[in-house]
């Protein structure tokens, strides 16, 4: 019996429970848990639910032992992507270590190394495109899909938000041809690294009832304190011109949920945004731009920050200037940021009459990703309260 499989029926004794309980409390068929305990074979989506089963909201403790007592190339396959889109980065580094030379994992083990690189901050965010196009994906369908997914991150890097929206029809065609049932954990992961980039890609060309629907499932997918922070943080920016206390309270949010990632670089990054959106509003007031704003050299993006690149642009007052700037934000398809410039501008002497027309542009773009927040499960205990079973 390998260590895998007497680690889970270990758990049914030593909790006094029962297959059938188990699976009707998963929604799973029991057949999958005899089966497990005759040959020991399980579905990773099987097995992420039991964790859930036996450890509730603590079920990521236990699976960062079971992922690591994987066996099967399959199961190893979803382990990486588990760890890496919970950021779980020590087990990933685990998983990258045991695996590092086995032949059949090559193209996994140095896709999965570069988001554990990007993870970790080793290069900047702009500089994935050119990590992304060295990976080979051979013929696994999953690291194609990802691999498409990855430079949908890049687009957005340099700030390409049409053309991620106008991808987003082809990805998610490529998600859902994923039909073999053993897939569906990996379309559920694809699906919220979807919400990842349209998220902000829709913020920005002021998409906003689209924005704010990728941002509510990515706070509310129960997959990491980065995840939360990031859906908070693109909610909040959602209301900077509608709601200022529906926007700092977001973005408070999205500071204190940075604080639980335990990463220095993600908390920092929150706390000077918080500032730099407090600053906005201040300016908004006073028409000053304050001398001790958080510097390039403190953000993540540095000089492609677009509060701090808007305050550079903003900061002259003149009409010719605020011109310029709009302009620059209209170009890149920014319309959320050409918006408020045309704020300025009003407040600057522009006749609301002839702005009008050019504050809330909308563009039209083929493509749209849409799925239901209950379609991703993999990472929420239901207890039993769905009707749906699965077969993974």
């Amino acid at each position: 019996m390998g260590a895998l499989q007497q680690d889970v029926l270990n758990y049914f004794d030593d909790l006094f429970l029962d297959f059938d309980s188990a699976a009707n409390n998963l929604n799973i068929h029991v057949n999958q848990l005899y089966n497990f305990k005759r040959t020991g074979k399980i579905g990773f989506r099987t097995l992420l639910k039991l964790s859930q089963f036996f450890y509730k909201g603590n079920y990521h403790e236990l699976m960062q032992k079971w992922c690591l007592k994987l066996t099967t190339t399959e199961s190893i396959k979803h382990a990486f992507e588990y760890a890496a889109i919970k950021r779980d980065i020590p087990l990933l580094e685990k998983l990258l270590r045991a695996h590092r030379t086995d032949s059949s994992l090559i193209n996994y083990t140095q896709f999965y190394q570069v988001i554990y690189n990007y993870m970790l901050g080793e290069f900047r965010p702009y500089e994935l495109k050119n990590y992304v196009n060295t990976l080979k994906c051979g013929k696994d369908k999953e690291l194609k899909v990802l691999k498409d997914i990855f430079y949908c991150y890049c687009l957005y890097f340099d700030n390409k938000n049409v053309t991620i929206v106008e991808k987003a029809a082809d990805i998610e065609k490529e998600i859902y041809e994923l039909s073999d049932a053993r897939k569906i954990f990996f379309k559920e992961c694809y699906l919220i690294r979807l919400s990842e980039v349209f998220a902000p890609a829709y913020l920005y060309l002021k998409d906003l009832p689209k924005a704010r629907r990728h941002a509510d499932f990515l706070f509310s997918s129960n997959l990491s304190a980065k995840t939360k922070s990031d859906g908070y943080y693109y909610m909040g920016v959602s209301f900077i011109e509608e709601d200022k206390g529906e926007c700092l309270r977001y973005m408070r949010k999205s500071a204190d949920e940075a604080q639980k990632t335990n990463d220095p670089r993600i908390a920092a990054e929150a706390d000077n945004t918080l500032k730099l959106v407090e600053v906005f509003y201040s300016y908004k007031e006073k028409r000053e731009i304050p001398q001790n704003l958080p510097t390039s050299e403190d953000m993540i993006l540095g000089e492609k920050n677009l509060f701090l690149r808007y305050f550079r642009r903003v900061k002259g007052g003149s009409l010719p200037d605020l011109a310029e700037a709009y302009s620059t934000f209209t170009q890149e398809f920014n319309f959320l940021f050409s918006s408020i410039v045309v704020g300025d501008m009003i407040v600057a002497g522009l006749d609301p009459l002839i702005a009008a027309p050019i504050k809330d542009i909308q563009l039209n773009y083929k493509g749209e990703v849409y799925f239901e927040k209950d379609f991703i499960s993999s990472f929420t205990y239901s207890g039993g309260s769905s009707s749906r079973k699965f077969v993974n």
